[in-house]
């Protein structure tokens, strides 16, 4: 699925646009809608690389917990980040 073809305009683009506004009440469910629908469509397009997406997206989150974390001065923050 391409972002200018049919499918994506017209079928997928309107559904999840009025799914994401239906769960206005909560910003969580909203977020997660989002995430699963941008997996759902590279998983459309190239299934390997949804892998590659969600360990990204793991060691990312990882990271960004221990840059959280730390208590140190910001050179240590600065090399996580530079990691992630």
């Amino acid at each position: 699925m391409l972002f200018s073809s049919s499918v994506f305009l017209f079928c997928f683009l309107p559904a999840l646009f009025l799914f994401y506004k239906a769960l206005y009440r909560s910003r969580k469910a909203q977020n997660a809608v989002l995430a699963l629908a941008s997996l759902f469509f590279y998983a459309w397009g190239e299934p390997v690389f949804v892998l590659v997406m969600l360990l990204s997206i793991l060691v990312n989150w990882l990271l960004g917990l221990l840059i959280g974390r730390e208590e140190r001065s910001g050179k240590a923050k600065r090399a996580l980040l530079a990691l992630s």
